[in-house]
């Protein structure tokens, strides 16, 4: 049963979890992030939320750019890792061995084997009680089409997709999982 209680909590997963990238001159950081969002399209807007005391915060407020990339199940490894050591005293992509090249229109690292990718450019930064919202207009997608079906949906018999349960758990999203779809008409 339900019931009321005095601690505050945050239910927000099982979710995806997006990898963010940064770089400010010749220091590039990779970081996992639990609290991100597309909020806008034409132009399309992407937010991410981050603690201000991240390694990342502090590539992305100087540099005013930052990439958004979604990895399949096979690298949940990566995801946690990225979330769990910090940039400023580890050198996330050479200790992890996580490939990359520098983005087309934005200079922020794109994953290789990122299946679906934004590079974007701050817009606005703002805080909310101990995290800061960072919004960027998205400059260019990526996406390995051959990971997509005709409708534009992920291929699920060709790929899993990582969602974080919380406390390094994680369940993945492929052809196996139990799956509904729903045709309501409209009244």
């Amino acid at each position: 049963m339900r019931t009321p209680t005095e601690k505050p909590g945050w239910h927000t997963y099982p979710g995806m979890v997006a990898i963010v990238t940064s770089k400010h001159e010749d220091q590039c950081n990779v970081m996992a992030a639990g609290w991100h969002t597309y909020i806008g399209q034409n132009p399309g807007y992407y937010g991410i939320s981050l603690r201000k005391e991240t390694y990342s915060f502090k590539l992305i407020q100087e540099s005013r750019t930052f990439g958004v990339n979604f990895l399949t199940g096979t690298h949940s490894e990566w995801i946690q890792a990225s979330g769990t050591y910090s940039g400023s005293v580890t050198d996330k992509f050479k200790t992890l061995d996580i490939p990359y090249e520098r983005g087309i229109k934005v200079d922020v690292p794109i994953l290789l084997d990122a299946y679906f990718a934004y590079e974007c450019k701050v817009v606005d930064i703002t805080t909310y009680g101990d995290h800061e919202w960072i919004v960027g207009e998205v400059m260019l997608t990526y996406q390995d089409k051959n990971l997509f079906s005709e409708n534009g949906l992920p291929d699920l018999a060709k790929i899993s997709i990582p969602t974080y349960l919380g406390r390094s758990e994680y369940r993945m999203i492929n052809e196996h999982t139990d799956g509904k779809t729903h045709r309501i008409q409209r009244l």
